[in-house]
């Protein structure tokens, strides 16, 4: 299968982001990440991840949150390495050196003009891991902007795990439960409103932040990220703002909630 433009650049990204920081770790581009170790830079590295790992959130082996690593090795075989793969370290070509993962050192590296990446898609069993509700995340995706489309928001309340009754209950200006598939204004309410709530529920919880900016404790050291490569700055990663969106599959049945960085003004 040949890769979309997307994953391509986000690849080549990626490797000459380790390459070049192995190349010269005492650029100034690398000095938020360098200066908060308290390790010889001279013994450390930067490894591209080449593996999927399980996610708590999902229960299945995944693409991880952080796109590459710190170790610290003093072992002398890494120079012949480096040397044979021009600077280019990944999770193979490591397997026979003897190193140590510096903890919190996971990266997330972007194509570096876009802003058109997903913080995180998530299904309604992942959702209501995070937030505890499938309603919310049904009144999220619900259909709203023509009127022949509200009938999808039948099955797409069943797809949520959940009914109308529930949704009624959950939503006290709900008037009939047939609302949800005959009244566009009430779905656009609904709509708005759990787009609100989720934004109001993550900004006021560190825990939530932690699992979606970061991956943290979803995924196990050194898969979570803490810093972020973006627009050719590397930073630390705690919070970015995003919007709430649908995946794009909600027209088949593919229901998910999507967070993408809000566009700055």
């Amino acid at each position: 299968m040949t890769k979309n433009r997307g994953t391509y650049e986000g690849d080549v990204q990626e490797i000459e982001f380790v390459k070049s920081f192995n190349k010269n770790k005492e650029n100034l581009n690398f000095s938020v990440f360098t200066n908060s170790i308290n390790v010889d830079l001279t013994n450390v590295y930067m490894v591209r991840v080449t593996t999927n790992q399980l996610s708590r959130l999902s229960n299945k082996v995944t693409k991880t949150r952080s796109d590459c690593f710190a170790i610290y090795t003093e072992d002398e075989n890494i120079l012949s390495v480096l040397l044979e793969n021009d600077f280019y370290l990944n999770e193979n070509n490591i397997q026979n050196i003897n190193h140590v993962i510096i903890e919190k050192s996971g990266i997330s590296i972007k194509i570096a003009d876009s802003d058109k990446y997903q913080i995180l898609k998530i299904g309604p069993k992942s959702f209501h891991a995070l937030f505890k509700s499938y309603e919310l995340g049904a009144g999220a995706s619900l259909f709203c902007m023509r009127d022949n489309e509200l009938i999808k928001n039948k099955d797409l309340v069943a797809g949520w795990n959940t009914n109308f009754e529930n949704m009624k209950n959950y939503f006290d200006f709900i008037n009939d439960a047939n609302d949800l598939i005959s009244n566009k204004e009430i779905c656009q309410k609904i709509k708005t409103f759990c787009n609100n709530k989720i934004i109001e529920m993550i900004r006021n919880s560190k825990e939530l932040q932690q699992k979606i900016f970061n991956g943290y404790p979803i995924y196990d050291e050194p898969y979570s990220a803490w810093y972020l490569f973006s627009h050719d700055k590397l930073e630390k990663l705690t919070y970015l703002p995003f919007i709430v969106t649908t995946g794009s599959g909600r027209s088949h049945g593919d229901y998910t909630i999507v967070l993408k960085p809000k566009k700055e003004d």
